[in-house]
């Protein structure tokens, strides 16, 4: 069944690094004594997991070699957009708040 291992290594990969529970943003935060943005750690943590598990489903699943460079362009370009969209929400939204009602 193609994309068969693809699926099992993606999804398996981004459930173990969830519940690893590694928080880079707090442990980086600490490091250099800066307030945690729990959001943009998500949300970096989250697209970087799924590029990595993307990458590596392709690498391993035989059915998909011809696909890993395409696949992992595509996970990493939208991350392109994450710093001009905190600043968006630095400009416009409540810098105490990293759940601003408005943008949901």
């Amino acid at each position: 069944m193609d994309g068969l291992i693809f699926g099992i290594v993606d999804n398996g990969l981004v459930l173990a690094g969830t519940y690893c529970g590694v928080n880079v943003e707090g442990w980086l935060s600490k490091r250099i004594g800066k307030k945690a943005n729990p959001v943009l750690g998500a949300v970096v943590g989250g697209t970087a997991t799924n590029l990595l598990s993307d990458g590596a489903g392709c690498w391993l699943d035989p059915t998909m070699h011809g696909m890993l460079l395409g696949v992992v362009l595509g996970c990493a370009l939208p991350m392109l957009l994450i710093p001009l969209i905190e600043n968006i929400k630095k400009r416009f939204g409540d810098p105490d708040e990293p759940f601003d009602e408005e943008w949901f």
